[in-house]
């Protein structure tokens, strides 16, 4: 317990500064908003007097919203989970990458990674490779060799089922996402990270010592993705469940902080779609909060039209200047 306080302390000093906040502009709170109907298809006609934005359950008065269209491209990094799955389960979700990831267009800057079961990010196609080659029409090979390569690497097995050891997999997994955080802040512009995981639990009940909750240190690991321009999706295999682990609490908990969503399917071309879409069209709402006190305030954003899902940031820490 004490091991992952500590952690959770090192994680919100890294980089610079203690925490993670919302992204600010004079004073103000901006959240990033997208808008899709019930087909899933964005929205763009939104003013905002469509818009209420609540914080900590009181109503905000909003000083601006702002369509965003573009069809420029974006960064995307897919990291594969190894660390949160269990060894025979990985075989399904192996072959749907190939397939899935053999299929996508070359426009968009693609990049993939591991994420082993020591905690290291092995790269089978790094960000410092050129942005736009074909590397993806040999995904089998390159993939079968990382596999091989990273089955080398066994640690202490963080997969346990007793929930003494869900802390350690817990810390190693936001460590390596903190790690994949700071390579990607180095891309110029928005970028997006797709998460292929069975996820982890946010909280755990220990017989003699209470509760472990992860929940804090997954809002601040995500918060510090959205100011760094990243917006992290998941997609969970949801297959083999009696042998893998999937919790989609933490999963939530994570892409909500950093204004992204769950996918519970392994079907990446869909998740990449609905990525791309999100980043086509969407909108910049700011809002003067009555309050920087330095808590966690969760956030809610409504809209007056029927039938518009709103997807946006579910929170973020009032602290001013940051």
């Amino acid at each position: 317990m004490r091991h992952f306080c500590s952690f959770a302390a090192a994680l919100l000093l890294a980089a610079g500064g203690f925490g993670l906040y919302a992204q600010q502009s004079a004073g103000q709170v901006a959240l990033h908003v997208v808008a899709v109907d019930s087909s899933g298809q964005p929205v763009p006609d939104l003013t905002a007097s469509d818009f209420k934005v609540f914080d900590n359950g009181a109503p905000q008065q909003i000083v601006s919203v702002k369509l965003n269209q573009s069809d420029g491209p974006r960064a995307l990094v897919v990291l594969f989970d190894l660390l949160n799955s269990d060894f025979s389960s990985r075989g399904a979700v192996w072959e749907a990458m190939k397939t899935s990831l053999s299929q996508l267009p070359a426009h968009n800057p693609l990049y993939l990674y591991l994420l082993v079961e020591d905690g290291s990010l092995y790269a089978v196609h790094d960000l410092k490779a050129p942005a736009n080659d074909a590397w993806t029409e040999n995904i089998g090979p390159l993939l079968d060799a990382a596999m091989h390569q990273t089955s080398q690497l066994m640690p202490q097995d963080f997969r346990s089922s007793s929930p003494v050891r869900i802390p350690a997999r817990f810390t190693t997994t936001c460590q390596a996402l903190e790690d994949m955080r700071a390579r990607m802040a180095a891309l110029a512009g928005p970028k997006e990270l797709l998460w292929v995981t069975y996820g982890f639990p946010s909280s755990i009940h220990f017989a003699d010592r209470g509760w472990w909750d992860g929940g804090p240190t997954l809002r601040q690991l995500g918060a510090r993705f959205a100011q760094s321009g990243i917006t992290i999706y998941t997609a969970d295999p949801g297959m083999n469940l009696g042998r893998g682990i999937l919790n989609r609490d933490a999963l939530d908990i994570l892409t909500g902080a950093a204004g992204g969503r769950t996918f519970a399917t392994i079907d990446l071309n869909q998740a990449i779609a609905q990525a791309e879409a999100d980043a086509r069209i969407n909108y910049s709402l700011s809002y003067q909060p009555s309050s920087w006190d330095g808590k966690y305030h969760k956030l809610r954003v409504t809209v007056a039209r029927k039938g518009i899902h709103l997807q946006t940031e579910r929170g973020y820490f009032a602290v001013q200047g940051s």
